[in-house]
C-alpha cells in the first residue's frame, strides 16, 4: 500500500462537497457579517466627508476698454481659461485665503476645470465641512484679482454661476453597495476555500478511493440508509438493524452478502470467533456487528455475540428490547443456561464502561469464557474498541480466528486506515477484510436505490401471493 498521496478525479464526491457546504455555510454569513462591521467601522472611523462649493466663471479678453466678441476671441481666451488654473490653484492665493479668513489651520483645497474648447472655467474648494467650503470660495473671489491682475490685466472674469452652501458631501459613501459587493465577495471566497478544503481533505470518500488506500475490494459497501420521515426522531438516531420493519431492501441484501462471504471464509479454515473493529469512533461497527449476528442467526447458525468495546459498550443500546446476558457476572459464575436454549442469539453486554479494563483482558476468566463460548456457539462476534483508540483491540486480537475492519466514508484520514488494515494483516488474527460503511452515492448518476426498492417490493408481494 502505497503512503504517497495524489489527488485523483475519482475521489471527488460531489454529495461531500454539497453536505460541507450546508454544513459550513455558516462561515459565509459570518464572513457576511463581519464585511459589514467592516464597513461601518470604515464609515465611521476612517471615512472622511468632503464638501465642494463651485463657481463658473466666463473668461473675455478686452481691448481699448470694450470687450471683444466671445466667438471672435473663443482661441485666446480658451488659452487664458487654462493658464488661470494654476493662478486658482497657486501656494500664493491659499496663503491669502487663510489669512484672510484667519484660520491657519483650515485644510481646503482648489481645483479647476476648463470646458474643452470654451472661455469656461470651473472653480472648486473642497473642505470637511459645509461652512468651510463656502468660505474659502468667498475668500477666494474676493482675493483672487490682487493676485491675477498683475498677470492678466487684459482679462475679464465674469462670474457665471454664483457659489452656493454645499448641503450633501461630494463623495458619499455608498453603503449598499460597498456591502453589496463585499458580502457576495465574501460569500464565494468562503465557500471556494469550504470546497477546495473538502476536495482536499485527505479521507476515503469514494470506493475507489478505498481500493486505492486499502489494497483490496471492500466486503460489503453499506449505502446510508434513509429513514422515513415520519419516524420520531430518537428512532431516527437508533442503529438501522436488518430485522427492523422500515429497513431498505437493499441494506438488508448488502449485509447479507458481506455475511455470507464472511462465514464462507471462516468455515474454510474452521473459525469461529470474529473480532470486528473500526479505525476510529462514530464509524458504525456496533451496528454491523449487531447485523452480522442477526444474519448469522437467521441461517440458522447459534450465534453470541459480546460486546468487548469495554470504555463505551454500545450493544445493549442497540438491542434494548431483547434479552442479554450481563458479561461481567460471566466471569465470576458459569454461563447461565439459556445459552443451551433454543434460542441462535445470545448477547453478552455490559451497560457502563468498565473501569478495570486491563485485568479483565488478562484475566484468565476471560479466556475461560471464550473457550465454553466455543464450545457452545457456531460464531462468537466480538464487538471491540476503535484501533485508534485504545490499545485493547491489539489485545483482543490473540482470542479472535479472523477479523473486519469497519471503514466510514469520508471519516478517518486514509493513511490511518491503510496502516491500520497493515497492523491487522499482520496480526495473529486472520485479516478477511473491511466493510466501507455509511457511504452515499451519487444520485444524480446512479440510482441503484430505486430499483432495490422496487425489486424488494415486487418480492415481498410475489411471496405473499404464493
Amino acid at each position: 500500500m502505497n503512503n504517497t498521496y495524489f489527488l485523483n478525479l475519482d475521489e471527488i464526491h460531489i454529495p461531500i462537497i454539497i453536505k460541507d457546504v450546508l454544513k459550513n455555510f455558516w462561515l459565509a454569513i459570518l464572513a457576511v457579517i463581519s464585511v459589514c462591521i467592516f464597513v461601518f467601522a470604515y464609515r465611521t472611523l476612517v471615512y472622511q466627508s468632503t464638501y465642494t462649493t463651485e463657481t463658473t466663471f466666463v473668461i473675455s479678453p478686452k481691448s481699448n476698454g470694450s470687450y471683444v466678441s466671445f466667438y471672435a476671441s473663443l482661441n485666446t481666451a480658451n488659452e487664458m481659461a487654462e493658464v488661470f488654473q494654476e493662478v486658482f490653484t497657486s501656494d500664493v492665493l491659499k496663503r491669502m485665503i487663510l489669512e484672510d479668513l484667519d484660520e491657519p489651520n483650515l485644510n481646503f483645497s482648489v481645483s479647476c476645470s476648463v470646458a474643452k474648447g470654451t472661455n469656461i472655467l470651473c472653480v472648486y474648494t473642497n473642505a470637511n465641512t459645509p461652512v468651510q467650503s463656502h468660505m474659502a470660495m468667498q475668500s477666494l473671489l474676493n482675493n483672487y484679482r490682487e493676485v491675477s491682475g498683475y498677470l492678466f490685466g487684459g482679462v475679464v472674469l465674469d462670474i457665471l454661476k454664483t457659489p452656493q452652501i454645499p448641503i450633501s458631501p461630494s463623495n458619499p459613501p455608498n453603503i449598499r453597495r460597498m456591502m453589496l459587493i463585499g458580502s457576495f465577495i465574501a460569500i464565494v471566497f468562503m465557500l471556494c476555500l469550504v470546497v477546495l478544503f473538502s476536495i482536499l481533505r485527505p479521507t476515503v470518500k469514494t470506493i475507489q478511493s478505498a481500493k486505492r488506500h486499502l489494497g483490496e475490494s471492500p466486503l460489503g459497501v453499506l449505502y446510508k440508509e434513509e429513514r422515513p420521515l415520519h419516524w420520531l426522531r430518537r428512532e431516527s438516531k437508533k442503529a438501522p438493524l436488518i430485522t427492523d420493519a422500515g429497513i431498505s431492501f437493499q441494506y438488508t441484501e448488502t449485509v447479507l452478502k458481506f455475511t455470507h462471504k464472511l462465514q464462507h471464509k471462516m468455515s474454510k479454515n474452521n473459525q469461529k470467533v470474529l473480532l470486528v473493529t473500526s479505525v476510529a469512533e462514530n464509524e458504525g461497527k456496533s451496528a454491523i456487528s449487531a447485523n452480522l449476528a442477526l444474519a448469522l442467526a437467521e441461517h440458522g447458525y447459534k450465534v453470541a455475540l459480546v460486546d468487548m468495546d469495554l470504555r463505551r459498550p454500545a450493544i445493549y443500546k442497540i438491542f434494548r428490547r431483547h434479552s442479554k446476558i450481563d458479561l461481567f457476572s460471566c466471569f465470576s459464575t458459569e454461563l447461565p443456561e439459556s445459552l443451551d436454549g433454543p434460542d441462535k442469539l445470545h448477547i453478552l453486554c455490559s451497560r457502563k464502561p468498565c473501569t478495570d479494563i486491563s485485568k479483565i483482558l488478562h484475566s484468565p476468566e476471560l479466556f475461560k469464557l471464550l473457550d465454553m463460548l466455543r464450545q457452545k456457539m457456531d460464531y462468537i462476534i466480538m464487538d471491540s474498541s476503535p484501533y485508534t483508540v485504545a490499545a485493547d483491540t491489539g489485545i483482543l486480537l490473540q482470542h479472535a480466528d479472523g477479523c473486519v475492519l469497519v471503514v466510514r466514508q469520508d471519516w478517518a484520514p486514509h493513511k490511518v486506515c491503510s496502516d491500520v488494515a497493515e497492523d491487522l494483516d499482520t496480526s495473529k488474527a486472520d485479516y478477511l477484510g473491511y466493510i466501507y460503511n455509511h457511504y452515499q452515492e451519487k444520485r444524480f448518476i446512479n440510482q441503484p436505490k430505486r430499483y432495490y426498492r422496487k425489486y424488494g417490493y415486487y418480492d415481498t408481494r410475489h411471496v405473499e401471493e404464493q
